[in-house]
């Protein structure tokens, strides 16, 4: 039986629900293994079925919200015959919102699209059916030794995700690596992988407690070493975490998922971090979700970015041994820039970039002139979009008054996600949302950040976000299957209103960056308060220092808020080269932040006529990149038509090709398509060819070329070659397209096409050698020989596996006439 006979047997009564469960969520598990995603997600909603049938009959929900779901479910899956139960509910609940029990018995919908959405009737239909026709299907690549030995998987998501692997594995020391994979790409493959491989620490910063519990479960679902799995924690400042310490303490301690909070604030791990930097046994470190860093306004902590001053400081204490990991999806330019000033090694920064657009969306944007048009628009939307659903709007309390507006309907299994939710609140929210038990999220900015939740289908945004990448990492917050995804940008424009969006957005542009004026008084508070600490051009400054300008009531309830700006105003001139901050610390018992830094010019730092013009430039130049990002945002509200979003959004993300499957621009897909291969830039890496092996060196000598003659590389055992060439200690073997391994031999294997797109970027990570079979096709052979005697390859040892007049056009010889070499047979290695 499929999932679905299963499902209607259950619902008649034939099959318990808990095994109907059990049954249905092993084939969702082997659906999505064979990348059946529209099956594996229907089946899925029949799961989901279970848990409102469940809610509704034990009154945690009530008519309303079963109908909000059921709506969708015969929309996604089909019209079914539910039970007495169900029907008679649909009898008393379901018109109000298109549902009805038709004559055959079965529930059925009728496809109410709210007016303002009807020309868009297509998109939303193309989210209703699941459509696979425009997924991107990534081109799995051969496993090798790292996932086989720790892992369980056999093969690479795709050729970029090894390569960031093997890029991230090899990496020299003090070097740091931005990796940018695309969403569902597998970024977390890279840290299971860099703490499995060897027995040192590495340390994973995440930007909330939420998404480190997910990562450290999801990574002790994926290694299968049972001594590293259970080397694998997660480090919460609320929980007891003695195990944790000790395990750096005895260096059992392999991979640790925390939060910026916690490596500042908790004095233990503080210590037990700094003393393993120093003992050489924290090895790396990584950064994820690194694009929100350069967020410097006080509307996101600025614990990330004094992390960098404790990271600088692990580097010191290591000498230069720490390496540093930067993951994200997509980046632009400005953020690459701000992510290196704070956490690049000198000379030493290099990016594998393989940036790409998301596909899933359809765009819609609508403009109202009422505010209270906008609500409604936004509430009927909600009944009828697709969900799960999500809807971003600014200020916590927007979000509240959407909420209680839906309950006063009587739809009482919705939610809100804000700055001002309890960490307590928002863990509870999540674990309900990734389990399903809710379909309708009211939030701020707060949510998502690293919410593994694939199957969200609509993202409504009754705001206007402050810039085009909050607006694009927010509306990537759908679709993460793979399948059709809704953005509607539900605008409020009337000029006569001061909740104008647009105005709204600006003013939080406008406030994320101190003014000069303020942010010299800032400075002049830090060095003439009486705590704070003056050696020379050292200065220990306590950061709840509190402006001279301020009257005595602003100074009493100053608190946080104020301690953020101070941090701020010391991390600006430090990444502007004024102040060099050389140590933070958290005083628990104060309850504020220390930073010691060193004045780089004591005599312009006190001069504040001769600062003020200095730093004027250098503040104008913060807060034109700010400003820029609202306009980009400004240009698609006010010319929505003007240009295909995708195109707006490379504006943005520069390396990514502007894939678009439906805007105001155009309806539908445009022509663009995404490359096979999306390794977008060169890293070079200043490293030597690695010493052969002693047996290599034996057959290849002084040189650094060997030929294997052979008959017909068709009649190859590419297994046993891969064996020898991990006899051999070479990097990869690079093989005809079309004659691929067969067994799991554990070698890193490439294919004529990969090869040539790894070779010309990514060349370093092949420094111990390669081992190359060459085809009967005369210019692949050309191209393939040309790629390896350059980059760098030039001076890699190749073993060259062809026939012995293999012609090379590029020299007008075979290789055997001109290749300075020795010769042995395979049989011989």
């Amino acid at each position: 039986m499929d999932y679905m006979e299963i499902f209607l047997k259950c619902i008649e009564g034939d099959i318990d629900t808990s095994k109907a469960s059990e049954l249905i969520r092993q084939q969702a598990d082997t659906l999505l293994l064979f990348g059946k995603v529209k099956e594996y997600e229907k089946a899925v909603l029949c799961l989901t079925y279970f848990i409102r049938y469940r809610q509704y009959n034990t009154g945690k929900i009530n008519g309303n919200d079963l109908m909000l779901f059921l709506r969708d479910f015969v929309l996604y899956v089909g019209r079914v015959r539910f039970p007495r139960l169900i029907q008679d509910a649909v009898r008393r609940d379901g018109s109000k919102i298109g549902l009805f029990v038709a004559g055959d018995g079965a529930v059925d919908a009728t496809g109410i699209i709210p007016e303002d959405l009807k020309e868009h009737k297509t998109y939303i239909e193309e989210v209703y059916s699941l459509s696979e026709a425009g997924m991107q299907s990534n081109r799995s690549s051969f496993g090798d030794d790292y996932i086989y030995k720790f892992t369980k998987f056999k093969k690479y998501r795709s050729l970029e995700q090894k390569v960031a692997v093997h890029s991230a594995i090899d990496l020299p020391d003090n070097y740091t690596l931005m990796i940018s994979l695309p969403t569902g790409g597998g970024k977390s493959l890279v840290t299971q992988l860099l703490a499995a491989t060897e027995a040192k620490l590495t340390l994973v910063i995440v930007p909330t407690v939420s998404l480190a519990k997910d990562q450290c479960l999801q990574a002790k679902s994926c290694i299968t070493d049972k001594v590293i799995c259970d080397s694998v924690f997660c480090y919460r400042g609320d929980s007891d975490n003695s195990v944790i310490i000790l395990g750096i303490k005895n260096k059992t301690a392999r991979l640790i998922f925390t939060s910026p909070e916690a490596v500042i604030k908790s004095l233990y791990l503080n210590n037990a971090i700094r003393e393993a930097a120093k003992d050489g046994y924290l090895h790396n470190i990584v950064i994820d979700e690194a694009h929100i860093v350069p967020d410097w306004g006080v509307h996101f902590r600025p614990d990330f970015q004094i992390f960098s001053v404790i990271l600088n400081e692990l580097k010191e204490a290591s000498k230069k041994y720490i390496r540093t990991y930067l993951l994200s999806a997509t980046l632009s330019d400005d953020v690459v820039d701000v992510l290196f000033s704070l956490f690049g090694s000198d000379g030493n920064n290099i990016q594998y970039r393989c940036d790409a657009l998301r596909p899933e969306p359809r765009y819609i944007i609508k403009e109202y002139r009422n505010y209270d048009e906008r609500v409604n628009a936004v509430i009927e939307m909600i009944k009828y979009m697709p969900k799960p659903l999500i809807v971003y709007v600014i200020e916590p309390d927007t979000a509240n008054k959407y909420c209680k507006k839906l309950r006063s309907m009587g739809f009482t299994n919705v939610f809100s996600y804000t700055g001002d939710t309890s960490d307590t609140d928002r863990e509870l929210l999540l674990e309900k949302w990734k389990a399903n038990e809710f379909d309708v999220m009211i939030a701020t900015s707060a949510f998502g950040m690293g919410v593994d939740k694939s199957n969200v289908r609509t993202i409504i945004h009754a705001c206007v976000p402050e810039n085009l990448s909050r607006f694009y990492q927010e509306v990537g917050r759908g679709g993460r299957d793979g399948l059709p995804s809704l953005s509607i940008m539900a605008m409020f424009t009337s000029k006569d209103d001061g909740r104008n969006d647009l105005s709204v957005a600006f003013g939080l542009v406008n406030k994320s960056i101190l003014k000069k004026e303020n942010l010299l008084i800032r400075l002049d508070s830090i060095l003439k308060d009486q705590r704070t600490l003056i050696e020379g051009d050292i200065i220990v400054a306590d950061l709840n220092t509190v402006p001279n300008s301020f009257t005595d009531d602003e100074a009493q309830h100053a608190g946080m808020r104020n301690m953020f700006w101070n941090a701020n105003t010391l991390l600006l001139l430090h990444r502007k080269g004024y102040i060099r901050i050389t140590h933070a610390s958290y005083d628990a018992q104060q309850k504020t932040y220390f930073f010691m830094f060193k004045m780089l010019d004591v005599a312009l730092l006190y001069d504040k006529d001769r600062l003020g013009e200095t730093i004027a430039s250098d503040r104008q130049n913060e807060y034109d990149m700010r400003v820029s990002g609202y306009h980009k945002m400004a240009d698609i509200i006010h010319h929505p038509k003007a240009k295909c979003w995708g195109r707006q959004f490379v504006s943005l993300f520069p390396l990514a090709r502007p894939i678009c499957s439906g805007c105001p621009a155009h309806e539908g897909r445009t022509s663009v398509t995404e490359d096979s291969i999306k390794i977008r830039l060169e890293s070079e890496v200043d490293c030597e060819a690695s010493e052969p092996s002693r047996l290599l060196k034996r057959h290849m000598g002084p040189l650094t070329d060997l030929l294997v003659p052979i008959n017909d590389y068709r009649d190859l055992d590419i297994d046993l070659i891969g064996e020898k060439a991990k006899k051999l200690n070479v990097s990869c073997v690079i093989y005809p397209d079309g004659c691929e391994p067969a067994r799991e031999v554990g070698c890193l294997f490439f294919s004529h096409s990969e090869f040539m797109a790894v070779a010309s970027k990514v060349a370093w990570i092949m420094r111990n050698g390669l081992f190359i079979i060459l085809s009967d096709n005369v210019n692949s052979n050309n191209l393939i020989f040309e790629a390896a005697n350059k980059n760098g390859i030039e001076h890699y040892r190749k073993i060259w596996c062809c026939k012995i007049d293999t012609m090379i056009l590029s020299r007008n010889k075979t290789i055997h006439d001109f290749l300075n070499c020795r010769t042995c047979n395979l049989e011989t290695i």
